[in-house]
Parts: structure tokens; sequence; C-alpha cells
């Protein structure tokens, strides 16, 4: 079967042709994504009470950071779900915010402090997998 005019022919993500780094860095894409909805769903279990703490005994500071970050990081993380162009540099903008707030109230829990350091692991191997996609779709 011939197409005729070049408007009927296919698109989306069928059509496109990734090489293998590309594959995997949309793979990851969505782990990193995955991630981030989990830790903003641990922010609003903290904003509901959940892990047991009473979030309107907590400073300011810290109910303004839980806030902050039950929004940024599910937006966050489903931009890199959905590999939007602008998801890894929202990832990039929280992952700096979270360790900022780290390192400004030492009072987070230990689960957050993991999570922080999950997320610099996360944020390395995603610069490593972008350098070699971007090497592999200009070699080509």
């Amino acid at each position: 079967m011939t197409l005729l005019d070049p408007a009927d022919a296919p698109i989306g993500p069928a059509t496109v042709e990734l090489g293998p780094w590309q594959r995997r860095l949309a793979n990851f894409h969505r782990i990193a994504g995955g991630f981030m909805i989990l830790k903003g769903l641990l922010h609003w279990g903290t904003l509901f009470g959940l892990d047991g703490t009473d979030f309107f005994k907590e400073a300011v500071e810290a109910q303004s950071s839980v806030v902050f970050f039950a929004i940024v990081d599910l937006a966050a993380g489903v931009a890199l779900w959905l590999g939007s162009p602008w998801g890894a540099s929202l990832w990039f903008m929280t992952v700096a915010a979270q360790l900022i707030a780290d390192v400004a109230y030492i009072e987070h829990s230990a689960v957050m402090v993991l999570l922080s350091i999950v997320e610099i692991l996360l944020v390395a191997v995603y610069v490593l997998l972008r350098f070699r996609a971007h090497s592999e779709k200009h070699s080509r």
C-alpha cells in the first residue's frame, strides 16, 4: 500500500527510531519519574499525618518545605514519566532545592536524607545516560 499524501503517514512513538542509549534514557525517565512521584506522595502523607506526626505542630519552615515538595516532586515526576522536554530541568531544580532544604533543616527525617542521596545517584546516572544518548544521536 502506497501513501499518496505524506500527511497521511503515521506519527507517534512507533515511527521514531531510537538508538539503544536513547531507549535506555527514555526508560530511565520513567524510573526517575516513578521515584519522584513516590517521593511526592510521601510528602502528601506527611501533610495528612499518615507518618504519625502532627503537621501543624511543626515549624513554619518545615511546613512550607513539605508543602513545596509535595507539589514540585509530583510535577517533576509526572513530567519525567511523560518524557516532557522540561521534566529533567524541573527535576534538577527540585533536587537542588531538596539538598538546600536538607542542609538548612537538619531535623528532616532519615528517610528524606536517604531519598536525597538516592536522588543524587539518579542525577549522576541521568547525566551519564544523557551524554551517551547525545553522542549516539550525533554519531549517526
